[in-house]
C-alpha cells in the first residue's frame, strides 16, 4: 500500500470553518475563555463602527512567545484526546480562529511578554490569493498599524485579538454603527 499527502485546499476549508454558527456573543466568549486560561485578569472589549471597523479584545495575560503564536493561529493545533490543565476549555485547536472568522475576514493576534511582540494574521483574501495556509507575520511597522496597539505596549504581558473585514456583521445591515452598537451592547 502507498499512501499520498493530501492536505485540505486552504481557501475552500476556511471559508467553510466561518459557517460553524458562532453568534457574535459566543464568538467573544470563545476568544475571552482563552484570555482567562492565560491568567488575565482584566479583558477589554473595543469597537470601531465607522470606516476601518473593527472589534478589539485585549488581555493582560502571560502573552504568547513566537512558536506559542504559531501553535495557537495553526489550525487542529490541539489533539482531543491529550490532557489538558483544568482550566484550558480548548479542544480541538480551532476556538480562536472559527471564532473570529465566523465574524470578519481577518483575524490578528498581537501578544506580548515583556519587550517581545509577536503578531501573525489570517487574512481570508491573502489565503484566497495565495492558494494556500499563508499566515501572515506582521513587521513592526505592521504592527504599529493594528488598532488598540498602543493599549497592549502599555502593558507588560497581554495579547490583543482584532477581527477587521465585519463582513458577516454587516451583512443584511443598513445601518452597520448602530447595528454594531446593538450587537456589542448585548
Amino acid at each position: 500500500m502507498k499512501a499520498i499527502d493530501l492536505p485540505p485546499y486552504a481557501p475552500t476549508l476556511i471559508e467553510s470553518t466561518r459557517a460553524i454558527g458562532y453568534s457574535l456573543e459566543a464568538a467573544v466568549a470563545d476568544i475571552i475563555d482563552n484570555s482567562i486560561a492565560a491568567g488575565a485578569q482584566k479583558v477589554d472589549i473595543s469597537f470601531f463602527p465607522i470606516d476601518g471597523a473593527y472589534i478589539a479584545i485585549l488581555d493582560n495575560g502571560k502573552g504568547m512567545n513566537a512558536e506559542e503564536l504559531n501553535s495557537a493561529m495553526q489550525y487542529g493545533s490541539k489533539n482531543p484526546t491529550d490532557l489538558r490543565d483544568a482550566t484550558d476549555l480548548g479542544r480541538f485547536g480551532l476556538g480562536l480562529k472559527t471564532a473570529s472568522l465566523s465574524q470578519s475576514r481577518c483575524l490578528t493576534v498581537v501578544t506580548k511578554q515583556a519587550d517581545v511582540v509577536e503578531a501573525r494574521r489570517w487574512d481570508i483574501d491573502h489565503v484566497t490569493e495565495t492558494g494556500s495556509w499563508s499566515l501572515l507575520v506582521l513587521s513592526e511597522a505592521e504592527i504599529a498599524e493594528v488598532p488598540q496597539i498602543d493599549e497592549l505596549m502599555s502593558n507588560q504581558f497581554g495579547t490583543l485579538v482584532v477581527w477587521q473585514k465585519l463582513d458577516r456583521l454587516k451583512a443584511g445591515e443598513i445601518n452597520f454603527e448602530q447595528a454594531l452598537g446593538r450587537k456589542i451592547d448585548r
